[in-house]
C-alpha cells in the first residue's frame, strides 16, 4: 500500500481488512487529523458498475449526520485508481472485540447498546438508507463509551454490482436476515433482525445459529429453531428475552416494523416496565415460522413457480458464498434438474436443542425422526444433541433423521485447584448449577477451589448443584492507632476489637507520657496485616534517670555546663566563704545521686569573704570603754559570714550566668 493516498492521506498502519476493503489508520495532512481510510480491494475497483454504485451510496451515507453514526469525511479516487473513503477514526475498538474480551454483557448494558444502534438505524431508515450488514464488527466504541455504526450503504452498493447481479446479499452469514438469505428485497425489518442477532450475542456470548459452512448458517436463519437467549443465559430478564425473540422472527411482518417501535420497547425495559414484546402474541416469535420451515424457501405459488424459484435461490446463495470466498453452495444446487416428476426434496431442519417429542411433533409429517443413541451431555434428558443428516441438507419427504439424545446426566468436571471463575464456567458449561462456599485458606490458595462435591469425574444429573469451596486466603485487618498514654490493658482491648492480639510489652523512658502509658507500637498504625497478628507495644517507664555529677570545688561556670550536659537543671545559691570567689561549695542532691532527667540541682558557690568593717573614729565616753561588758567588746560579731542565695531557672545551661569576680553580697 502506498504511503500517501491522493496526496493527502498518509498511511500510519493497517487496522483491519475484509472481503471488500482494507482499513488503515491514516493522517489527513491537510486538516491535520487522524482518519480511518477504507480502501477498496482491487477486484471491486475493477467493476465499473460497482464503483459507480459505491460512489452514490457513499454520498448518501455521508449525508447521515447522527451521534451514533460514524461520520464520512471524504471519498475519492487516487491517481493509481484506488477508491477510498475517509471516515471518522475511533480508537476504542469494536463491539465484537468487547464481546470476545468480556463475554456476555450485563442485560441493561446490552439493552442500552441496542438502543444506541436502533437510534442510528432510525436516522438511516428515515432517509431511505438500509444498512444490510449490521454486525458487532461494524459497531465502533468511542473513547467515552458511546456506540457508532459504520459502513452504511456499502453493502447495498455491493449487492447491486455485476458481481452479485442476482440480488444476493453481502452481509456476514451469521447476521443476515432470512429474506437476505433468500435473496428477497430487504427493508428496515432486515436491519432489525441483524440487530436482534447482535443483541442475542451480547446477552449470551453466543450466536443464535452456527454451522460448519456459511450455507448451513444461512439455512438456519431460514428454518432453524431459535433457542431463546434466556435458555442459554438464565440471567436474561424475560422482557429483554421477548424483545430479542421478536427481533429474530423468521417472518419480517412478525418483527418490529421500525426502529422507533423497537426503541420504545427498549426504553420501557430500561425503565423497569414490561415491553410490548412480552405480550402473548409477540412470544410467537420464539418459533417464528418453524411450522412451515421446510417450505420456507418456496413461494406460495404453483408447482411451476416453485421449480423455477429454487434454482434462483440456490444461485443467489452461491453468489453470496462466492463473495465471501467460501464453498459448499452445491448443497442447494443438487437434485434441482430432476424435472417435473422428481420427488420433492426438503431442507433438513435444525433439531439440536429441541426435545425429541417436540421435533417429532413439529417435523414428523415431513421426516421420520428416530432416536439413535443416548449420550451424557450438558442438556436436560431427551434434548437432541446431534442429528444425521445435518441441518440444511436436502432430503426427500419422509426420509429418516437419526438423532442422539441427552441422557440427562453428565460427568462432573474436576475443578479442584482451579481458579473459581474458571471452575464456575466449566461446571455451568457442563450443565450444572454452582454453589460457592468461602473458606479460609493459605494465602497462596486464595481464589482457588479447595474442594468440590460431587467429586470431579463422577456422574450427576444435569441441572443438579455442584458445591465448591473457594479459598479466601487469610483475612486481613488494618492496625489501629492506639492513643498515646493508654495502659497495656486499654491497648489490648483496642487490638482485640480490631481482630488483633497484644504481643510483647516493652518499656522505655519518656518525659512526656506518665509511667505505664503507651508511647510506641509495632506494626505502626494503618498497616494491613493478617487477622490475629500480634502487635508489640512500648510503655513509658517514666522520665529517664541520670547521675548528679561531682562539681564541688569547680568553678561555677564549669559546674553549670556539666549539669546541663547530664540533662539536669540548676539553681545557683551564693554564699560568702573563705573559698575563692565562684568556687562550688556544695550541691543538693549531692554528687552520685540518681535522679530524673530535668531535676533541678541546688548549687551553692562562694562569693568570697565579707570586707571588714572600719573602726569608729569618734571617742566614746569613758563609761562605754570599760564596764560590765568587758574590754575590747564590739557591737556585732565580726567572725560570722553573711550569705545570699539566688535561685536559678530549672532549665538548661546558659539561662543564668553566675558572677565573674564581682562581690554580689553587698
Amino acid at each position: 500500500m502506498q504511503q500517501l493516498v491522493d496526496n493527502r492521506y498518509r498511511i500510519v498502519r493497517r487496522l483491519g481488512s475484509g472481503g471488500m476493503a482494507d482499513v488503515y489508520l491514516a493522517h489527513d495532512d491537510i486538516l491535520d487529523r487522524d482518519v480511518a481510510l477504507k480502501v477498496l480491494s482491487s477486484h471491486y475497483a475493477a467493476d465499473a458498475e460497482f464503483v459507480e454504485r459505491f460512489k452514490r451510496e457513499a454520498q448518501s451515507a455521508a449525508a447521515l449526520a447522527h451521534p451514533n453514526i460514524v461520520s464520512i469525511y471524504d471519498r475519492g479516487e487516487a491517481e493509481d485508481g484506488t477508491y477510498y473513503i475517509a471516515m471518522e477514526y475511533l480508537p476504542g475498538g469494536t463491539l465484537k472485540d468487547r464481546i470476545l474480551r468480556k463475554g456476555a454483557l450485563p442485560p441493561k448494558t446490552a439493552a442500552a447498546v441496542a438502543l444506541q444502534i436502533a437510534e442510528a438505524l432510525k436516522a438511516a431508515h428515515q432517509r431511505g438508507v438500509v444498512h444490510r450488514d449490521i454486525k458487532p464488527h461494524n459497531i465502533l466504541i468511542t473513547e467515552s463509551g458511546d456506540l457508532k455504526v459504520t459502513d452504511f450503504g456499502i453493502a447495498r452498493a455491493a449487492s447491486s454490482s455485476t458481481m452479485t447481479r442476482t440480488g444476493a446479499v453481502l452481509g456476514t452469514a451469521h447476521y443476515i436476515s432470512p429474506e437476505q438469505a433468500m435473496g428477497e428485497p430487504v427493508g428496515p425489518p432486515s436491519d432489525l433482525y441483524s440487530l436482534g442477532v447482535v443483541l442475542y450475542e451480547m446477552l449470551t456470548g453466543q450466536l443464535p445459529y452456527d454451522a460448519d459452512t456459511p450455507i448451513g448458517i444461512a439455512m438456519k436463519h431460514v428454518n432453524g429453531h431459535l433457542r431463546p437467549p434466556r435458555e442459554v443465559n438464565p440471567a436474561v430478564p424475560e422482557g429483554l428475552d421477548a424483545i430479542t425473540v421478536r427481533l429474530l422472527a423468521k417472518d419480517p411482518k412478525e418483527r418490529y416494523q421500525s426502529a422507533d417501535e423497537l426503541m420504545e420497547d427498549l426504553e420501557r425495559f430500561l425503565r423497569g416496565e414490561d415491553p410490548a414484546a412480552a405480550a402473548p402474541t409477540a412470544v410467537m416469535g420464539r418459533v417464528g415460522r418453524d411450522e412451515t420451515a421446510p417450505t420456507r424457501v418456496q413461494p406460495a405459488v404453483g408447482r411451476e413457480g416453485k421449480r423455477r424459484r429454487w434454482p434462483l435461490v440456490a444461485l443467489l446463495l452461491a453468489a453470496l458464498l462466492a463473495l465471501l470466498g467460501l464453498g459448499g453452495y452445491q448443497l442447494l444446487l443438487e437434485d434441482q434438474a430432476g424435472g417435473r416428476d422428481a420427488p420433492p426434496r426438503m431442507a433438513v431442519p435444525d433439531l439440536q436443542g429441541m426435545s425429541l417429542e417436540e421435533a417429532q411433533r413439529r417435523y414428523g409429517d415431513d421426516f421420520d425422526i428416530v432416536e439413535g443413541e443416548r449420550r451424557d451431555g450438558p442438556r436436560e434428558a431427551g434434548t437432541i444433541l446431534e442429528q444425521d443428516p445435518p441441518p440444511g441438507e436436502r432430503l426427500e419427504r419422509g426420509s429418516e433423521i437419526s438423532v442422539a439424545v441427552a441422557s440427562g446426566e453428565n460427568e462432573v468436571p474436576a475443578v479442584v485447584d482451579s481458579p473459581a471463575d474458571e471452575a464456575r464456567s466449566a461446571l455451568s458449561e457442563a450443565g450444572f448449577e454452582v454453589k460457592v462456599e468461602e473458606r479460609e485458606s493459605e494465602e497462596e490458595q486464595e481464589g482457588l477451589v479447595l474442594e468440590q462435591s460431587p467429586e470431579g469425574g463422577s456422574t450427576a444429573e444435569v441441572g443438579s448443584t455442584v458445591t465448591i469451596a473457594v479459598g479466601t486466603g487469610v483475612p486481613t485487618v488494618v492496625v489501629p492507632d492506639i492513643p498515646y498514654g493508654y495502659t497495656a490493658e486499654q491497648s489490648r482491648q483496642v487490638l482485640e476489637q480490631a481482630g488483633l492480639r497484644l504481643g510483647s510489652v516493652g518499656y522505655a523512658p519518656n518525659s512526656q507520657v506518665a509511667e505505664g502509658g503507651i508511647i510506641d507500637q509495632n506494626p505502626p498504625p494503618g498497616t494491613e496485616v493478617e487477622e490475629g497478628t500480634a502487635v508489640d507495644i512500648v510503655l513509658s517507664s517514666g522520665p529517664p534517670q541520670t547521675e548528679v555529677p561531682d562539681v564541688v570545688g569547680l568553678d561555677v561556670n564549669v559546674a553549670v555546663q556539666r549539669l546541663s550536659g547530664a540533662g539536669l537543671g540548676y539553681a545557683l545559691i551564693e554564699r560568702q566563704s573563705g573559698e575563692p570567689e565562684g568556687t562550688v561549695l556544695s550541691t543538693s542532691p549531692p554528687a552520685g545521686s540518681t535522679v530524673d532527667q530535668g531535676t533541678q540541682v541546688r548549687v551553692v558557690y562562694s562569693v568570697g569573704r565579707p570586707e571588714p568593717r572600719p573602726e569608729p573614729t569618734t571617742a566614746r565616753p569613758p563609761e562605754e570603754q570599760g564596764g560590765p561588758q568587758g574590754g575590747g567588746g564590739q557591737g556585732r560579731d565580726r567572725g560570722r559570714d553573711e550569705t545570699q542565695s539566688r535561685p536559678a531557672p530549672a532549665a538548661g545551661p546558659g539561662e543564668r550566668r553566675p558572677p565573674s569576680g564581682e562581690d554580689e553580697g553587698d
